[in-house]
């Protein structure tokens, strides 16, 4: 029993206090419900509310990771954000009643900072992605002994061939792109593996059928500046997990995904092109406004010239990314 508040309340306390308890308790759902769908925006987009919830349950049963992060940051979110509400309730009727004392507030503000790193620590994970197969052609005009840094706001996690965290690798580029190293072994890419921490731009892009990925892919690409040779890579590792579903929102990433994965490449290419893909998959149709491709690269190739191509999936609650360059 809570003695602290056994005092007698006039009508206008005692109305002051149910206002506040209802707007409580509605701020408690409210928080609730945003949260959630805001994790289910980002394992399930876009669903209606019934579809999400039924999404949502048969996904986390069916996945045993997601099934155990989603009812740990339930339970995390709902430790935290009941006590926080019981705090605001006891901070406003200590203040109604005139019997607020330090410990009302220093617990009040203690639950809010919990809370907010809560959130903080969830949407950090969230916004991490796994680059799970970056890989990097080269195409200089002449033989040329090439080195290249990889700087991420992330870490690697595997790399092939060997990468020094210092000096990066160092390979003879042949203007086909074969790459040879120091003991004569030859490579047609180099290959890694990390985290990083895109922030994507979802707002503008494409709502394609699925049936109908590979021709937008075709022409998407093309106007991006890959070859056909390129694009036939993107298009065969990409289309299997993308023509089965109903619809396919696609947006190309390449500035954010240069702001968490720099290039560094000595001697300095002539030309450059970087195509990287977010995309997720929906059951119905998503009005996007549609991006501008041509500029977003040179339009021809001149010199020595880098080439990048690569991708995030929407999926299981965080991005994973899959990339090649």
């Amino acid at each position: 029993m809570n003695y602290e508040f056994q005092v007698e309340l006039s009508y206008s306390e005692m109305r002051t206090l149910k206002i506040w308890k209802t707007v409580i308790i509605i701020h408690g759902v409210l928080l609730f419900l945003m949260v959630h769908v805001s994790v289910g925006d980002m394992i399930l987009t876009p669903y209606t509310p019934w579809e999400y919830y039924a999404e949502l349950i048969k996904e986390v049963v069916q996945d045993p990771p997601v099934l155990l992060t989603f009812t740990a940051f339930s339970v995390i979110l709902n430790l935290f954000t009941i006590p926080r509400l019981i705090a605001l309730y006891r901070f406003i009727k200590a203040t109604v009643t005139g019997e607020r004392k330090l410990k009302h507030v220093l617990f009040y503000i203690l639950s809010v900072i919990c809370g907010l790193l809560t959130v903080c620590l969830f949407m950090s994970y969230m916004l991490t992605a796994h680059a799970s197969k970056p890989v990097i052609y080269l195409y200089p005009e002449t033989k040329t002994e090439v080195n290249v840094k990889l700087e991420l706001d992330g870490k690697l996690t595997v790399v092939y061939p060997n990468y020094d965290e210092v000096s990066g690798w160092t390979v003879t580029a042949e203007p086909d792109g074969t790459l040879t190293d120091s003991k004569g072994r030859k490579y047609s890419y180099l290959y890694w593996e990390g985290d990083i921490n895109i922030k994507p731009d979802m707002d503008k892009g494409f709502c394609v059928k699925g049936e109908d990925t590979a021709a937008f892919l075709e022409d998407s690409l093309k106007q991006l500046g890959l070859t056909d040779k390129e694009a036939d890579d993107f298009i065969t590792y990409w289309l299997p997990m993308m023509q089965g579903n109903e619809y396919n929102v696609i947006t190309f990433q390449t500035k954010a995904y240069e702001e968490v994965a720099a290039l560094h490449v000595s001697p300095r290419p002539d030309t450059v092109i970087r195509v990287n893909m977010l995309w997720y998959s929906s059951k119905v149709k998503v009005n996007i406004r549609p991006q501008e491709l041509g500029s977003m690269n040179p339009a021809e190739r001149k010199g020595f010239t880098v080439v990048e191509w690569g991708g995030e999936e929407y999926k299981k609650g965080k991005l994973l990314l899959e990339s090649m360059v």
